[in-house]
């Protein structure tokens, strides 16, 4: 079984779930997780999509954590029973503890994405982590590494949390740090998967930001080769079972 860990989907940026279905077939990909896009606090359209097709998509909202009723908003859409997950930006981590120390607390994955890079967010996810050692805390697009001149200058202290076992990497977002087959990440990516290890990794396509179908299917076929060191067991971790236990068990 193959599921995308993350992609996006909307009728207000993005594409509707006509546009993730078809590419989804294209790539023979049984399963999705859909991630709100930001800005975007009314998670209606994925909690639809999700009641209408649960064996085929989970989710991940956003609240808006600067909102005085933020906590009590989370509690609203997790009542929904659609969101397995709470979207947020690294920055929130501190911004709003209480909304991430609630979504734990609920049961929900937190994916975290860190724009300015992983480095700045570590204090703050491990000091989740201390509070709440069942915390499962999702770290897209490999942490935002930070290239400059085609050499890798940030993003490597990402290792430093693979001693932490509730926290997961997601294989995702590679297109927007370099071209295919993404030469400046390889070492970087393949230190991800030895000291992570794949029962902790995730493949995502970020759809529909990673391009079109058929920079879909190549990036997935990439996982799927056996690069960054993956051997064949650790495929079906990286591209389904991982995301299977995380977001549909």
């Amino acid at each position: 079984m193959i599921i995308d860990a993350y992609a996006h989907c909307g009728i207000s940026k993005y594409l509707p779930l006509p546009e993730v279905l078809a590419v989804m077939q294209k790539a023979d990909v049984e399963k999705s997780v859909l991630c709100q896009h930001l800005g975007e606090y009314d998670n209606r359209y994925l909690a639809e999509v999700v009641a209408q097709h649960r064996d085929r998509f989970a989710a991940a909202c956003l609240v808006d954590p600067d909102q005085p009723n933020a906590v009590e908003e989370l509690r609203r859409w997790n009542a929904t029973s659609c969101f397995r997950g709470l979207r947020l930006l690294g920055d929130w981590l501190a911004r709003n503890p209480g909304l991430c120390l609630e979504a734990i607390d609920l049961g929900m994955n937190l994916v975290v994405y860190t724009p300015e890079g992983i480095a700045g967010s570590m204090p703050h996810i491990l000091n989740l982590v201390r509070q709440r050692p069942n915390a499962r805390i999702v770290l897209s697009h490999l942490g935002n590494p930070r290239l400059e001149n085609g050499q890798l200058a940030g993003g490597s202290e990402i290792l430093g949390l693979a001693t932490e076992p509730g926290i997961y990497v997601q294989v995702s977002g590679f297109g927007m740090f370099c071209d295919y087959h993404y030469a400046p990440l390889t070492g970087l990516i393949t230190q991800v998967v030895k000291r992570f290890g794949h029962q902790r990794l995730t493949w995502g396509s970020n759809f529909p930001v990673c391009g079109d179908w058929q920079a879909y299917c190549r990036d997935l076929a990439l996982v799927k080769s056996g690069a960054w060191g993956l051997e064949p067991e650790g495929i079906e971790w990286v591209v389904g079972g991982t995301a299977q236990r995380l977001w549909f068990d």
